[in-house]
């Protein structure tokens, strides 16, 4: 039974076609017509007037092959709703790795409370689209409007809960009916994977602890990193958090390790190594994985988009 996550790339293009941005999301539901993703915020602060994001932030965003938008649900790292931002855009072409959404300017914010604004008018009524494309655009902003304004999916939820359960509550079910224990070595995190785990009534059933290996020396004396790994890599490195997964699943006799080391900043910084550099590494019964990210936030938004 493979436990690996199923990845995706987002490509935004512009009205023509030119590729703007590109990054990953993993995927949370297919449908013969969409596809839900889960990514989040790895930049600095942005204050759009609107909403304030900042690194850690996590959002999910839903893209159509039927329809003339998508549709992002953005939250805290803490799970907290901070409002919806929707993208009219053509409809998307998704394949079985890629989803390319063609943006046509046009945008509008729903708040928590369900009040909507609309961006971007202005450079929407500059582009040269043909006249069947700009009703079918002005047409989608119409329906999102109708169905904010009633409460109605994917605007549902709201200051109640949302449409997406955190992340450890998602995982401890998934743990559960599939009947796997984990156990988790934090090195950057200090113990916050833990904690978020642990928050969750029941956790006991599937999780069976960690380890917070901060120096070297515990990194070698309790999870059985080499000596030479940690020379020759460094403790941010992809073949450190993998030993560190294997030692952690070995010493706790567990179905799953999983490991996080990186650098969390203001300093610590090096050439091919700056601040913001997490490896996490995930070792299963059937296999092994390790994701590389960078965050920009500060010390502690970085530890929290960690874990």
């Amino acid at each position: 039974m493979a436990m690996v996550a199923v990845w995706m790339t987002v490509r935004k293009l512009d009205h023509n076609g030119r590729e703007v941005i590109a990054y990953p999301g993993r995927v949370l539901a297919r449908t013969p017509v969409s596809v839900a993703l889960a990514t989040c915020w790895e930049r600095p602060p942005a204050d759009l007037g609107y909403v304030v994001l900042e690194p850690g932030d996590r959002w999910v965003e839903t893209f159509y092959t039927d329809r003339w938008y998508d549709v992002l649900e953005i939250r805290t790292a803490e799970g907290r709703l901070k409002g919806w931002y929707c993208n009219i855009t053509r409809p998307a072409h998704i394949t079985a790795t890629e989803v390319r959404a063609e943006d046509l300017a046009l945008d509008l914010w729903v708040d928590c409370q369900g009040r909507a604004a609309v961006l971007d008018e202005e450079e929407f009524a500059a582009l040269d689209l043909s006249p069947k494309e700009r009703a079918a655009a002005l047409a989608a902003l119409a329906t999102l409007k109708e169905m904010a304004a009633q409460g109605a999916a994917p605007f549902a939820g709201g200051m109640e809960g949302g449409m997406e359960e955190p992340l450890e509550v998602v995982v401890g079910e998934l743990l559960r009916k599939r009947g796997l224990t984990l156990a988790v070595a934090e090195s950057c995190t200090g113990g916050l994977i833990g904690h978020r785990i642990t928050n969750v009534p029941g956790s006991s059933d599937y999780y069976l602890g960690s380890v917070t290996a901060y120096a070297y020396e515990v990194k070698e004396a309790l999870l059985g990193v080499r000596h030479n790994t940690l020379y020759e890599h460094g403790a941010v490195s992809a073949e450190t958090a993998l030993e560190m997964a294997q030692g952690v699943r070995q010493v706790m006799r567990a179905d799953l390790g999983l490991a996080v080391t990186g650098i969390a900043g203001p300093g610590g910084g090096m050439p091919g190594k700056p601040v913001g550099l997490v490896y996490l590494a995930l070792v299963a019964p059937d296999g092994e994985w390790v994701e590389r990210h960078v965050w920009t936030g500060s010390r502690q938004a970085n530890k929290a988009a960690s874990a």
